[in-house]
Parts: structure tokens; C-alpha cells; sequence
């Protein structure tokens, strides 16, 4: 059973039920001229970026964690994004080429570019090749791009560990058999490799609250794609209603973190193989076979071209051997708040609003609160949901709302981007947002900070708009579903975005993203994605009222 990706948080299988801002501005105003950007492009500084590294470090020292730089997270000079500057952004995936076409839309140009991108870095991969996405497994092009790609490196005598890890969600808890077959598939493309397979989930209670979440394609600390993009044929290899995802290929020392990362899911779920109330973790072939669960990232790859970037990760609650959150009051967040923003029914846990220990053990959220706050004059949030659902009110992460609302209250334009309502590939293969939610949450953080709902409604109609997403003019596709987006992007000050896995409401999952700030690829970023993003869906904005 496919889980619904809107649910990925869903602790149940009951529960499968169930990337902007409120109409009230533009939104897509920003810096001209000097400023900030400029200096930044003269001088090759990297504010945002360096913004967000102090305040992990900052957050790692206050709430008494080991650090995990070098593991979880880290920055890199002397990567390189191939074609950025070039006119041809390679380093973008893309699932949909739509910007603008209001009837049915062929993006099967990009959508191979996407599966030769992916079957390209495997195919390259000499010491060790990663996969890693979200249960179901690789379908349709996606599963034949790893089976061709291992293929070709067979053929250029490449004999790598190829690793595939698949985060086990309640809604496909038993695929034990389907697990079996693909390591065979992928084994049998080159005998001489070896291929190890797994499906992880641990959890605070039987199979329910974190499994893998990262989408990753990596090989020999050298190449890594990191996106939003599960490898599911249904929803993103067809031109019929495609979702629109997004990724980015990082070449240079960036790609060993996404390996480095993938290193301490292997080890948790080769040390935990089986099922528990605490993990519930299959491997193909059992025990990792020949090699498969000793194998770790080698070296970084060396530093090929001129780009700073910012590797970070969430690792749920899996840990590595450290400690965090020594200092157990660290986190200050009053109590009225954390009932506020979790979901009691369902009864999902939210760490994230209160928790030292789990602060330290997961950057990526103190990475995402920090490139808000870095933001001097725009914010572009692009996600599926900015919260999530529940049976009464939405939880959602109150320090990065908070750092939303206060960039409306200082000025600074914010748009919020989600999916479509009515977006939907099948009964349990739903998009759908709700940006209507999102906003009124938006709006009650940001009356706390105004002081009034009078003056939050002032700050809201000049500097936040809240949107469904849109690719053009249409509302919904020819066949009636509204427009779907899975991509989780950040974005600042026309100058460094987060792109990756890692959704902006609360969730447990394991994540992995890059934030990059350089110009040539920010242009490459608005041109191709974000600005006809911010284009097209303000256009459909909820009204300020």
C-alpha cells in the first residue's frame, strides 16, 4: 500500500487519510540595485549561508550536544553546480516544464534529462553508489535508471557497493519480498558489484514515527542530487497532472555529506535489523551481505569548481553516538505554545516545539529558522504544506512560523507557496495543501507579535501572501486536479535557498538538503523555477481580509 505523501508524518496506517503568502501582497518585490547582493556578488561573501552554520554551532553549544559537523552537516568551499552561469542550468532536476501553459503540458524533456542524470551518476560510481527515497520503491523509468545505470558501470568495469535505502512508512510497512527483488534486479545488472537493500523505520512506538525521508542520489563522495523527489513513475513520470519537484546536483567535497549522512541511517539499520517496538528494519540480503553494511562514504571528493555550500540534515531519532541536549531547558518555548502548535489527534509527537535532545540532533530545523531570520528584503517559501493537518487545529513548527511572522512585521515581503487543494494522483497517491490553514496559522503568530489583530492585518495585506501553487494561468490541469508541488524550497533575499527533502511542518523523518548562496546559480534557480513559481500562484492568492 502507497502511502499518500501529503501523510508522510502519519504515525498509523489508519491515518493515510488524510515550497508565498496571503493574498494580501505581492510579494515579489525585492532589493534592486546595491545592497546586500551586490556586495555580496563583488566580493564572493556568503552572508546567509554563514549566518545559518553560527547559529547551528550556536544552537549545538546552548542545548549541551555533541556537535554533528562532519557528520550531520557541514560547508564546503570548491563545488561545483554543472552549467551553472551557463544558460543551462544541468544542475537543476526538474520533474515538470510547465511555467506558462495553461492546457496539457509535455515535460518529458526534463523528466529524461532527470532519469540521465540519475542513472548517470550510478553508472559513474567506482567505490560506493547511494539511493535513498521514501517507500513504495522505484517504479516505471525510475527503477530502470538505477538498473541501467548499474548496468553501465558493469560494462566500465566498476564494481562499487551500491546501497539502497528506503524510508518504511506505516502505509507500506510489508514489502519485505518487493525489497528482495529489486536488490536482485540491481545485483544481477552487475554480479561483480555488491548490492545491498533496506527499508528502515525507527520509532518511539510500534512502526510509527520516523523512517526515511531523504531523497538522495550520491556516488564516491564526488556527485550527489539532493530533492523532493520520490521515485514513483505515477507521480512525476507522466504529462497528465505531473507534480512539480525539484533537486540539485552538487559536484565537489558538498557530495560527501549526503553519504556521510546515508552512513548513519546504514549503521543504525544494520545494527537493528528486524522488528521491534523500536525499529523495524529489513535488509537485502540479510545481515547486508559481503560487504554491504561495513561499507561507509570514502574521502570528499576534490573541490572542482567555486561554490560555497551548506550540506545539512535532520537524523530523526536515530542516533550516532552522540549526545545532545545535555542542557534540557535550552529550548525555550512556553507551554501554552507547544500545546498550540501539536497534534493531539492524531496523537502525533512534535520534538521539534521543546525538545534540547532533539534540537541537537537535528540541524536541518535550526538550519531553516536561521535562512529566514538571515532574510533582509524577501522570503519565498515553496512546500507542499507550511502545516500539517489534524483533527482539530494544525500543528506546525512555532519558531520558524514565528521567524515568518516577524520578517512581515519588520517589512520584509514573504510569500508562501503550497500545493493545491485539489491536487491528487490517486485515493491514497494525494498533494493536496491547504493554504487556507496555513495563513490563519501565519496570521495567529503573527497577531502575538503585532500586538493587535488590527495591525497584523495591516502588516499582512502590505508584506505576506499566501498561495495555491500555480504553473500558469489554468486552476487545474485538463483532467480537473489542481496543481501539485513537492518541492521544498527556502528562499532569501534573491541570494541563497534551501533545497531538498525536508518538509517545513513538524515531522520525525530522516532529511537532507544543500543551501547554496552564489549568484550564477540563484539566477539559474529564479529563472527556471522560483520566479514563475512566485508568478503564476500569486496570481491566485488568498484575498486579504
Amino acid at each position: 500500500m502507497r502511502i499518500a505523501p501529503r501523510f508522510v508524518a502519519a504515525p498509523l496506517v489508519a491515518l493515510v487519510l488524510a515550497g508565498t503568502l496571503s493574498a494580501c501582497g505581492s510579494g515579489d518585490e525585492g532589493a534592486a540595485g546595491g545592497g546586500p547582493a551586490a556586495v555580496r556578488e563583488a566580493s564572493g561573501a556568503t552572508p546567509h549561508l554563514d549566518a545559518v552554520a553560527a547559529q547551528i554551532r550556536k544552537m549545538e553549544a546552548a542545548t549541551g550536544s555533541d556537535t554533528s559537523e562532519g557528520v550531520l552537516w557541514g560547508v564546503s568551499e570548491g563545488n561545483e553546480l554543472p552549467g551553472a552561469g551557463t544558460g543551462s542550468s544541468g544542475f537543476l532536476v526538474r520533474t515538470t516544464d510547465c511555467w506558462g501553459k495553461a492546457g496539457a503540458c509535455d515535460s518529458s524533456g526534463v523528466q529524461k534529462a532527470m532519469l540521465a542524470q540519475m542513472r548517470g551518476i550510478i553508472a559513474g560510481g567506482k567505490v560506493l553508489v547511494d539511493v535513498a527515497s521514501l517507500a513504495a520503491l522505484a517504479d516505471g523509468g525510475f527503477r530502470q535508471a538505477i538498473v541501467d545505470g548499474v548496468a553501465e558501470g558493469a560494462k566500465a568495469g566498476n564494481a562499487p557497493t551500491v546501497r539502497l535505502m528506503w524510508g518504511r512508512s506505516p502505509a507500506s510497512p510489508f514489502k519485505d519480498g518487493a525489497l528482495r527483488q529489486l536488490q536482485a534486479e540491481v545485483q544481477q545488472a552487475n554480479p561483480k558489484a555488491t548490492v545491498v537493500a533496506a527499508l528502515m523505520a525507527n520509532t518511539a512506538v510500534l512502526n510509527g514515527y520516523s523512517w526515511n525521508h531523504a531523497k538522495i542520489v550520491a556516488a564516491d563522495s564526488t556527485v550527489a542530487i539532493a530533492s523532493g523527489i520520490n521515485l514513483w513513475a505515477r507521480s512525476y513520470l507522466q504529462s497528465d497532472n505531473p507534480i512539480t519537484d525539484v533537486g540539485v546536483e552538487v559536484r565537489g567535497p558538498a557530495a560527501a555529506r549526503a553519504q556521510t549522512f546515508l552512513d548513519v541511517l546504514w549503521r543504525f539499520t544494520c545494527a537493528n535489523e528486524g522488528f521491534t517496538t523500536k525499529y523495524n528494519n529489513t535488509i537485502a540480503p540479510k545481515g547486508g551481505g559481503n560487504g554491504g553494511c561495513t561499507a561507509k562514504a570514502p574521502a570528499p571528493g576534490p573541490a572542482t569548481g567555486g561554490v560555497k555550500v551548506l550540506a545539512v540534515g535532520r537524523a530523526g531519532y536515530v542516533k550516532d553516538g552522540r549526545v545532545t541536549g545535555r542542557n534540557a531547558n535550552a529550548v525555550k518555548i512556553s507551554a501554552a505554545d507547544q500545546r498550540d502548535s501539536k497534534c493531539y489527534v492524531p496523537p502525533i509527537p512534535n520534538d521539534m516545539n521543546g525538545s534540547a535532545k532533539w534540537d541537537g540532533n537535528n540541524p536541518s530545523d535550526t538550519a531553516l529558522r536561521a535562512l529566514v531570520e538571515s532574510a533582509t528584503s524577501k522570503v519565498v517559501v515553496a512546500q507542499q504544506m507550511l502545516t500539517f493537518p489534524c483533527a482539530t487545529t494544525p500543528s506546525y513548527d512555532v519558531r520558524l512560523i514565528d521567524a515568518l511572522a516577524r520578517k512581515v512585521a519588520q517589512g520584509v515581503p514573504v510569500t508562501i507557496v503550497v500545493s493545491d487543494p485539489k491536487s491528487t494522483i490517486s485515493a491514497l497517491e494525494t498533494y493536496a495543501g491547504d493554504p487556507k490553514a496555513d495563513r490563519k496559522v501565519l496570521m495567529k503568530r503573527l497577531e502575538k507579535i503585532a500586538g493587535s489583530k488590527a495591525k497584523a492585518r495591516e502588516l499582512a495585506c502590505r508584506n505576506l501572501t499566501v498561495a495555491p501553487f500555480r504553473f500558469s494561468d489554468a486552476g487545474a490541469w485538463p483532467n480537473g486536479t489542481g496543481p501539485g508541488h513537492h518541492g521544498k524550497v527556502i528562499a532569501v533575499d534573491d541570494a541563497a535557498f534551501y533545497v531538498g527533502s525536508q518538509n517545513a511542518y513538524p515531522t520525525q523523518q530522516p532529511e537532507f538538503g544543500w543551501i547554496i548562496e552564489d549568484p550564477a546559480v540563484m539566477a539559474d534557480f529564479r529563472r527556471d523555477y522560483l520566479d514563475p513559481l512566485v508568478t503564476y500562484s500569486s496570481k491566485a492568492a488568498i484575498p486579504c481580509t
